[in-house]
């Protein structure tokens, strides 16, 4: 049988677009999480939106999974894209990497799977365009999967929603089915759309139906997202970035808060004095100046009056800032400033925590900005490994994306005792409270244990509308084979 699955997809996308060679089954049977490691079928590459729905229909007629993947195997971590079993295809988007539209105008870009950060950020600057991007992306990043996971922006005043910068997106369900969501389903095609004025940026419908919920976060379990729009804010002109140190990360709350509520920083978050390390890609011990907390937070102006802009932000703070008992400085220690903005503004060839120490684990979830301090607490005596630290605000500051990293050398540690440390505190986090809203891996059975069988009986009727065949990434989230 594989044989004839080989050539059929073969037939669909090309010889060349098909692999089964032992050594790439083996790169994709695993990642860098501790999810045992399984080999797929093969990997299939399309090219196009067509192929992606003739391999969806070839998996439906022969019972096949299908996980899709658009960022290179050596730099997957969360068990997400690990077959459940070795009836499975990898779909890798990574050949449909072209940018489909730039609207300076309308703060929008459209893009396949295949783009990466280490190219849209340098194309959205020169078309006087920034991304809402995560904190320090990898190059080979695919932004649009970035979008769809909901990794946390690092810009909180431009979030308005959680699912920010999504907004709409080209999809083929489970069933093979293509369709458009939000204002891009209609009427008309999408040429006739951008011809007419619009700009596929409503992410919401169509009518009172909103399927880009059902997508983001859904690890492909209902279908393959071929292109998306992605939101974009406009390029500033001018930036000043400004710190602030603490032993104890909670003195930054209500001054966090301030910022936040009168949107006058862009990017606005707290890192440990490990994670920073990890950033600068540097040793701890080169930071024995600094503090134990770091805030970094950024001011931007645009066009005539941008540095008019930033000097009444800063003297409007100097004028209440002994009310929040920190100090903010223009440097930090001995650390160059551009080492900073590298961190906020471009990419980084590998994860920034994966050459720290050459292994770690995140444990990362939503929460509280009060919360954080109990889960630190919590955390910081259930590991004697290194620990980093990192607290976003997302959504206008309505919450806070909370990430716990567990750094260690694959070389010194036993993975046994990292797999159970790991589970042991993902299991505690959840009992207080802590929302893991992107149960990767091993994480799924402990997140879907705890929701009730009311909420999971109709996860799966849905399931059944868009893929009824469980074709999609069986086997993750609730989706199990009955």
């Amino acid at each position: 049988m594989n044989n004839q699955i080989k050539k059929k997809l073969i037939e669909i996308c090309g010889i060349e677009n098909v692999n089964d060679g032992q050594e790439v089954l083996e790169k994709y049977s695993k990642d860098q999480s501790l999810v045992d490691p399984i080999k797929p079928l093969l990997v299939v590459f399309p090219e196009n939106t067509d192929q992606v729905q003739d391999i969806i229909k070839l998996a439906n007629q022969n019972n096949i999974s299908i996980i899709p993947i658009s960022s290179p195997n050596k730099y997957r971590f969360h068990g997400d894209t690990v077959p459940k079993s070795d009836n499975t295809i990898i779909m890798n988007l990574s050949k449909m990497n072209k940018i489909l539209r730039i609207d300076k105008k309308n703060r929008v870009i459209m893009v396949e799977p295949g783009v990466t950060f280490g190219e849209l950020i340098d194309v959205a600057g020169k078309n006087g365009l920034r991304l809402l991007n995560p904190l320090f992306p990898r190059k080979s990043k695919s932004v649009l999967s970035s979008a769809l996971e909901r990794e946390p922006p690092i810009v909180p005043r431009f979030q308005w929603d959680s699912s920010d910068p999504l907004l709409c997106t080209e999809v083929i369900f489970g069933t093979g089915d293509y369709f458009r969501t939000g204002i891009a389903a209609g009427p008309g095609t999408i040429e006739e759309q951008i011809e007419s004025g619009q700009a596929q940026k409503n992410p919401m419908g169509p009518t009172q139906f909103s399927p880009y919920r059902l997508i983001q976060g859904a690890q492909g379990c209902f279908g393959v997202v071929t292109w998306a729009t992605i939101k974009c804010e406009y390029l500033y002109d001018t930036e000043k970035l400004m710190f602030s140190q603490s032993d104890n990360f909670e003195d930054f709350f209500d001054f966090m808060r301030y910022l936040i509520k009168y949107r006058t920083a862009d990017e606005v978050f707290i890192v440990n004095k490990v994670n920073l390390a990890a950033l600068l890609g540097t040793d701890i011990s080169n930071l024995s100046n600094l503090k134990d907390w770091i805030l970094i937070t950024n001011f931007t102006g645009m066009g005539q009056f941008g540095e008019d802009r930033i000097s009444y932000i800063l003297a409007d703070i100097n004028d209440v800032i002994n009310d929040y008992n920190i100090k903010l400085t223009e440097t930090l220690g001995n650390i160059d400033n551009s080492k900073i903005f590298e961190i906020i503004h471009e990419t980084c060839e590998e994860s920034w925590r994966l050459k720290y120490k050459g292994g770690f684990q995140d444990i990362f979830y939503l929460t509280t900005l009060d919360n954080t301090v109990l889960h630190y607490n919590l955390v910081s005596k259930m590991t004697d490994l290194e620990l980093g630290v990192y607290i976003q605000p997302i959504n206008q500051g309505c919450g806070v994306h909370c990430e716990f990293d567990l750094y260690y050398n694959p070389a010194d540690t036993n993975e046994g005792s990292i797999k159970k440390s790991f589970l042991e505190i993902s299991k505690k986090l959840m009992d207080i409270g802590a929302f893991f809203n992107r149960p990767y891996g091993l994480w799924a059975d402990e997140m879907y244990a705890r929701v009730s069988n009311e909420t999971i009986s109709a996860l799966r009727r849905v399931k059944e509308i868009f893929d009824p065949n469980n074709i999609m990434n069986r086997g993750a989230l609730c989706f199990k084979e009955e």
